[in-house]
């Protein structure tokens, strides 16, 4: 576990599962407590991972943790309190917790790799690797209804794990400024029904 890395709302909710307004709400409510960092000169809220840890695992606990408790295992994970052997101590109580926290572990592994999957162009621009495709343009796609069938149609180069890929890196990563389109070209072409324009068009228009 690397517990000087610190998260984003929307880096939590992609280890959490969780819509990023859910997370947001959980910043607010405590006890988490967020710190301000600037990026790209904004200032935005970020965790650390024991914080990602108690929201996680509180989800896990929570038939079996009260109020108090919750509170208590919070300051335990802030002082250091994860013992090797995969333990939260709080007084003399003992949470067992290993399970909990490889699967942490695991999930931002898998975060940390979609950066692997994405390259960016002279103007910025984040598209798939080996491609120039727009990361944001797919998740645009996917978000205004179409499959991940439906984007390899008109992707053929794309195979599902690019696609997810797109929408995991946009979610994880929120486009600034003017959105894309939630539909391509042709497909507005036909729902207006100009497939014969679409045939003369032809595969250059997306």
């Amino acid at each position: 576990m690397n517990q000087m890395t610190q998260f984003t709302a929307a880096e939590a909710a992609f280890v959490l599962r969780e819509p990023v307004r859910a997370v947001k709400k959980a910043l607010d409510t405590g006890p988490v407590r967020p710190v301000l960092r600037r990026k790209a000169g904004t200032p935005i809220r970020t965790i650390g991972w024991a914080d990602l840890f108690y929201l996680f695992a509180v989800k896990a606990l929570r038939d079996e943790l009260t109020p108090k408790a919750r509170a208590e295992f919070y300051e335990a994970l802030q002082q250091g309190g994860l013992a090797l052997d995969g333990e939260v101590r709080i007084g003399r109580i003992r949470i067992a917790v290993a399970d909990l926290v490889r699967e942490v572990d695991e999930r931002t592994t898998e975060l940390s790799q979609l950066a692997g999957k994405v390259t960016f162009r002279d103007d910025g621009e984040a598209v798939l690797k080996g491609s120039d495709i727009e990361v944001h343009r797919i998740a645009a796609l996917l978000d205004g209804g179409l499959s991940v069938a439906d984007v390899q149609a008109d992707y053929p180069s794309l195979d599902r794990d690019a696609v997810e890929a797109a929408r995991a890196y946009a979610g994880v990563h929120p486009k600034p400024g003017r959105p894309y389109p939630k539909t391509t070209a042709k497909r507005a072409l036909r729902g207006a029904g100009l497939e014969a324009l679409d045939e003369v068009i032809g595969d250059g228009v997306e």
